[in-house]
């Protein structure tokens, strides 16, 4: 797959010949600017948020040429998928022409000369928590949040096994350096080495006391090392030693006084790093599992640890913002590489020759000049945390994202291009509305926030203050005048837009999960364990429409029923209480989490907590399809203005959009 945007070629050729990183054979070219690893990953959609009205025509639909990289690997029925999840780490191949990018939907396979994407392995259902590459890189393996192990043959992208005997979350795993043997551990603290050519399980040990958050081979393969989590944040944890063919545990290395989340051996065997949340590194003798030294420096917990591929040198990973790079020797920093700001930390590696180093966060990394300290700089954008939110702009240009990372991203529906990220909010951003003319953005936080913001410049217009705890849900009034915004603190709030004043307050209520205008603007539901309509200009309660406690409320476009959600299903409910209510079965997953009207009233559909999206004919109650695709929840819901498209936001970090099926 080959960049053919001369643009952006010219920024890789500048960056490479400022930093004379251009390797042969092998390496990076890398470009400053914008924060954008190129090419930039497209995310192309059809377009617009859900009309108002009844009678309102839809929405043209936009001429689609969705990017290459929002193809690669598909679930069935799904078009594109924006973003590429959230990261868990980052490993290179032994002779540093690829590297593998674990994320919370697979495993994302990169040409580490051009950065363009060469696969994405998946087949998991579950939210996937480790995962790595072989050194050859011809095979990668993950492992999920049901205790599911998958082998993959890279070259090809065929799933070569899946291992069974896990019962609960694998949370470390590593190959060992001949590639031969796979080692597992999981949450209860079982260990297990597998035959990575056939699947067979070679040996199994329960000695563990506590979870395992970390695995490492030696070198020449025959020791392996593990650590574990005390399940209690301030208690003491263990790092292990092992035969790693005979499963039998040589050494017990205690002095972390916290969780150890990393180990790594030197390349010579003798030395064994590890990290912790007491925020220290230490390092031991191998062969006597004598404490030698301990780094202070981090200013947070110690999330990753590697040596240079010489030795010489010692990188650790913070959860906050330190990368520190440590003499093995004496034990003294070198450097502090904290051009960056990033929090949640993960991962750290260097590259095969040691000339680069590459530290990855939940949705973002950074490939450092070890030799300058400074930033290569850029980011791998796409890659998103936790999605609360999508919202499609009406004029079917943009759509919007709110991330659980605190930043509001814009999206170019045309051309897929990242058009920019809004950081002002101080927590997760919740809920993100367009208003009807597309000009303005609405995001709620839980900083207790509304901002408005400017979507052509990406200036911050306001920031409507009065909520006294965190913002779930805000929504524009159907004229774009006013803003209604809820959340825990139980009331809902009624904002002039021009003027930023608060005009109504309506409540108290439940925890309001969502709120939305009826498609006229004269009235308010909410959705806060029982779904209530109000006066939209005086604030007063109405009634309340329906008791069931699922998630999720949306109008009809006529304003003549609601859409509730409920367990394993959805229930139309009239407004007026004049007609028959009605219940759709087939969703699956316990609760359902949202719930969204087609523009034209017909179709209906559901977000629910196993990752599935569930589709229904309103009129006859049948269930037309159910989408399979996410591997976490799915938060949001919401259709495109011509009523062909459904995006689903999830916690694993990704927008799907799926193709309506027919009625």
């Amino acid at each position: 797959m080959q960049d053919t945007d001369p643009h952006r070629q010219d920024k890789h050729k500048t960056y490479a010949l400022h930093f004379n990183l251009g390797h042969q054979n092998k390496g990076f070219i890398m470009f400053t600017g914008s924060k954008k690893i190129a090419p930039i990953c497209g995310f192309l959609i059809l377009a617009a948020s859900i009309a108002c009205q009844w009678d309102r025509p839809l929405e043209k639909p936009l001429e689609i040429g969705y990017a290459p990289s929002t193809q690669i690997s598909l679930p069935e029925g799904a078009k594109a998928r924006i973003g590429k999840g959230t990261i868990r780490g980052i490993e290179y191949t032994s002779d540093g022409t690829q590297f593998a990018v674990m994320s919370s939907i697979g495993i994302w396979l990169y040409d580490a000369e051009t950065l363009q994407e060469l696969a994405l392995l998946t087949e998991h259902t579950e939210y996937i928590y480790s995962g790595c590459l072989s050194p050859d890189g011809t095979k990668a393996a993950s492992g999920a949040h049901n205790g599911s192990v998958r082998i993959w043959d890279t070259i090809t992208g065929k799933l070569l096994e899946t291992l069974e005997g896990h019962t609960s979350r694998v949370t470390a795993i590593s190959f060992s350096p001949d590639g031969k043997t796979l080692a597992t551990g999981d949450i209860d603290g079982k260990l297990r080495l597998w035959r990575s050519a056939t699947g067979e399980l070679l040996n199994e040990t329960a000695e563990h006391t506590s979870h395992i958050t970390c695995i490492s081979f030696s070198a020449d393969g025959r020791k392996l090392a593990t650590a574990t989590g005390s399940g209690n944040a301030n208690a003491p944890s263990t790092v292990y030693l092992w035969d790693a063919f005979a499963s039998v545990n040589l050494k017990t290395l205690k002095g972390h006084t916290k969780d150890v989340k990393s180990v790594h051996f030197s390349p010579d065997g003798k030395i064994l790093a590890s990290g912790g949340n007491d925020k220290t590194v230490r390092l031991w003798d191998v062969d006597t599992g004598k404490h030698l030294k301990t780094l202070e420096g981090n200013t947070s917990w110690v999330e990753s640890v590697q040596f240079s591929p010489d030795g010489e040198m010692l990188a650790s990973q913070s959860f906050g913002n330190d990368v520190l790079l440590w003499s093995t020797r004496t034990g003294k920093l070198l450097k502090k590489l904290q051009e960056h700001s990033f929090l949640y930390g993960n991962s750290v590696r260097f590259s095969p020759d040691g000339k680069i180093l590459a530290s990855t966060s939940k949705n973002e990394m950074f490939f450092w000049h070890i030799a300058l300290g400074k930033p290569i700089n850029i980011l791998l954008d796409e890659f998103t945390a936790w999605v609360e939110d999508v919202d499609f702009s009406p004029d079917g240009r943009k759509i919007a994202t709110a991330g659980e990372d605190g930043k509001v991203r814009l999206w170019n529906a045309a051309t897929g291009e990242h058009l920019m990220t809004f950081e002002k909010h101080r927590s997760r951003v919740k809920s993100v509305h367009f208003s009807p003319d597309s000009k303005m953005l609405a995001s709620g936080s839980e900083d207790k926030t509304v901002h408005l913001w400017d979507v052509e410049t990406g200036r911050l217009m306001n920031v409507l203050e009065g909520h006294e705890k965190q913002i779930l849900s805000v929504r524009f009034s159907p004229d774009g005048r006013k803003i209604a915004s809820g959340g825990w603190d139980k009331w809902v709030l009624v904002w002039d837009v021009t003027t930023g004043e608060q005009l109504k307050v309506l409540g108290p209520t439940n925890i309001v999960r969502n709120v939305r205008f009826s498609p006229d603007g004269q009235e308010i539901v909410t959705d806060s364990g029982k779904v209530d309509l109000w006066n939209a200009s005086t604030g007063k309660y109405l009634k309340t429409l329906t008791h069931y406690s699922g998630y999720g409320v949306s109008f009809a476009p006529n304003g003549k029923k609601i859409l509730v959600g409920g367990h394993n299903e959805v229930h139309l409910r009239p407004v007026d209480m004049l007609g028959f209510p009605k219940t759709l079965t087939g969703a699956t997953g316990s609760w359902v989490e949202d719930v969204s009207y087609s523009p034209d009233g017909q179709t209906v559909a559901s977000a629910n907590k196993d990752g599935t999206v569930s589709v229904w004919d309103a009129s006859t109650g049948e269930l037309l399809s159910s989408f399979i695709g996410h591997t976490s929840t799915v938060n949001k819901i919401t259709f495109s203005p011509d009523g062909s498209t459904i995006a689903s936001c999830s916690g694993d970090g990704t927008v799907l959009l799926w193709d309506v099926p027919q009625r």
